[in-house]
């Protein structure tokens, strides 16, 4: 009873007007995913560190830290299911789930500073790619004419940054540029997922097309910037204690 007054104190916030928290049951179909409407969050067959990065806005795996059942391979899985009676924004509905895991799973978690690896998105030739932007302040990242083209309208080196981390790069993009002001640009990495010799997709270490790799040679090449691999100091989630069985709905 205690630990549940206790939950509930820490889930003192934006809440949930329905929510049914369960254990999934039966086999996996697909790949985690979830939904968020105006109203409502669904998520079937998730593991808990899936629900940790939706609710913590946590977008690469350096930056949660915590039991090694939080992802797969895991025999825990939940199905969730909440709504709330008025339309809210999605960081309401992440706030919300965070609200959600503190009452139905005793969750407790710290952010702290560790030194992680990352890449450092840096300046390594003056780029006449690099376009003032036309429409300041709106930035927009749109698919080009080729499958592997994207055209980059109004932002900022530090928007590009997080554009390149994962699932691009295996590592947090941070701006080390200096470069002020927002900017339009095109990057086509076609030609650097091929082999020049046998014209063959390049792949990386798990058999899948090499865009991290293409990545790295077509930005000196077209934008003059270079991706610099070094260990900086990261904001991390760090998970002090998660039941894996929710409490009651």
């Amino acid at each position: 009873m205690l630990l549940l007054i206790a939950a509930a104190l820490l889930a003192e916030g934006p809440a949930f007007d329905v929510a049914s928290v369960k254990l999934a049951t039966g086999a996996r179909t697909s790949g985690y995913s979830h939904q968020i409407t105006a109203t409502s969050l669904t998520m079937m067959h998730v593991s808990m560190g899936h629900c940790l990065r939706l609710a913590y806005d946590i977008r690469t795996a350096y930056e949660l830290a915590g039991p090694g059942w939080l992802d797969p391979p895991t025999e825990n899985e939940y199905d969730i299911v909440a709504k709330v009676d008025h339309p809210v924004s999605e960081e309401e509905i992440r706030a919300m789930l965070r609200s959600l895991l503190e009452a139905r799973f005793q969750l407790r978690a710290h952010r702290e500073s560790r030194e992680l690896p990352v890449y450092a998105l840096s300046v390594s030739k003056t780029s006449t790619a690099l376009r003032p932007a036309a429409i300041p302040g709106t930035p927009k990242v749109t698919s080009g004419d080729k499958p592997s083209q994207m055209r980059f309208r109004g932002l900022t080196m530090a928007q590009l940054a997080l554009q390149l981390g994962p699932p691009w790069t295996a590592r947090p993009v941070l701006d080390r540029t200096s470069l002020q002001g927002s900017y339009d640009f095109d990057l086509d990495i076609s030609r650097y997922v091929l082999d020049q010799d046998t014209g063959k997709p390049i792949l990386d270490i798990r058999g899948a097309i090499d865009m991290e790799g293409a990545l790295l040679r077509a930005l000196p090449e077209q934008l003059g910037l270079v991706l610099k691999p070094q260990r900086a100091p990261y904001q991390v989630l760090v998970v002090d204690h998660v039941e894996k069985v929710p409490s009651g709905n």
